[in-house]
């Protein structure tokens, strides 16, 4: 049997020969990307590049800033980044700022040794609309370990800087508090990291400058009325570059995936959940097949409820002689309807009802009276 000296020695000398027989390795590329879409609502696109990159810049790395040409006129939705296919010795997750004014870019340069190289770096794409801007900010991790040793160095790394999942977390939420502070009115439209369940923050009430229906709505004080409900998510589209009746831009975000537009869009009221494509597709079809249950969820039908019964035709008083009532019982019986402050139909049932039960409490007595 072989002892465990014999194997820990065998295990250091696998460690320090590594290098040499780097030859018949098979290294790995770890690549992992995580996004945050921003949205400025009201903000000049200026402003927002340069608040975005002072908040990406650090002391001794400071980010890039490079503009593009600016649209005529801004369009009524942002665009969107695109994924750049490239194939390097060191591959880089370089996105392409489609249509964007600005591109920021933060490379700091990558940490190598003989047994693994890691890279770390900030892309962010802005875009100009009618409403404002739309950044998404992109951080992405490049890794790569020798296969033998690749267990032992990512221990290593996890014990200092935490899992993959939450050194990505933690980066994006120091972008998003250095990004508020320059640029106060940032809304957070989605969150995505690798390895967690796609983020859709509650979005805050867009600045009445960007609203798009300025409507005074009487309600009680904290109170949230349907019409308001309405109006919130209809200004909060807006905010995000979409239009709350448009039933394309319904469907993209369902097949996008995006279940906070899809419930925005659902609150809003301006969209048909029953509408069926060119294809013939409904929108839930379109959920199933797109492997969404939470938004499936959202677009079931909801049930009806029983129409509400007709009312009842009011009861009739019935046809009392109060004339037969002694005038201080009909006295009573008036202060006593009096004192519950009844409408005057109501009161008017109640007096003839009270004075039938008389009649008939003492016709009923009288009855009794003859026989005996």
């Amino acid at each position: 049997m072989v002892s465990s000296k014999v194997l820990a020695m065998a295990g250091l000398a696998i460690w320090f020969t590594a290098p040499a027989m780097a030859q018949d390795i098979r290294d790995q590329w770890d690549i992992k990307i995580s996004k945050a879409e921003l949205v400025f609502p009201g903000v000049a696109p200026h402003d927002a590049a340069n608040g975005i990159k002072d908040a990406l810049s650090q002391f001794a790395i400071p980010a890039h800033l490079s503009y593009r040409a600016m649209p005529s006129s801004p369009p009524a939705r942002p665009g969107t980044p695109r994924l750049k296919n490239l194939s390097r010795a060191v591959p880089s997750p370089e996105y392409v700022c489609e249509d964007s004014y600005a591109e920021i870019s933060k490379r700091p340069p990558p940490v190598q040794n003989a047994f693994a190289f890691i890279a770390e770096g900030h892309q962010a794409c802005l875009y100009s609309f009618e409403k404002g801007v739309k950044a998404y900010v992109i951080y992405y991790s490049i890794k790569k370990t020798e296969s033998l040793t690749s267990g032992l160095f990512n221990g290593i790394t996890r014990a200092i800087r935490g899992s993959d999942e939450d050194r990505a977390a933690g980066q994006l939420q120091e972008n998003i508090d250095a990004i508020r502070a320059k640029l106060p009115g940032l809304l957070i439209e989605r969150l995505e990291i690798p390895g967690r369940p796609v983020e859709a923050p509650v979005i805050p009430e867009a600045p009445a400058a960007v609203a798009a229906v300025a409507v005074a709505v009487p309600a009680a004080a904290g109170a949230s009325t349907p019409l308001q409900a309405k109006l919130e998510a209809r200004k909060n589209l807006t905010a995000m570059g979409m239009t709350y009746h448009s039933q394309q831009q319904f469907v993209e975000a369902i097949q996008r995936k995006d279940d906070v537009a899809v419930q925005l869009f659902l609150d809003g009221g301006g969209v048909r959940t029953d509408a069926a494509d060119s294809t013939g597709k409904t929108p839930l079809d379109i959920a199933n097949a797109g492997g969404t249950p939470e938004i499936a969820a959202l677009l079931q039908p909801k049930p009806r409820l029983p129409a509400p019964a007709a009312p009842s035709p009011a009861p009739a008083a019935p046809a009392v002689d109060f004339g037969k009532l002694p005038a201080d019982l009909l006295a009573q019986i008036d202060a006593e309807i009096a004192a519950q402050k009844l409408s005057p139909e109501d009161a008017q049932l109640a007096r003839a009802r009270l004075a039938s039960q008389f009649l008939k409490v003492k016709a009923f007595s009288d009855a009794l009276n003859a026989r005996n």
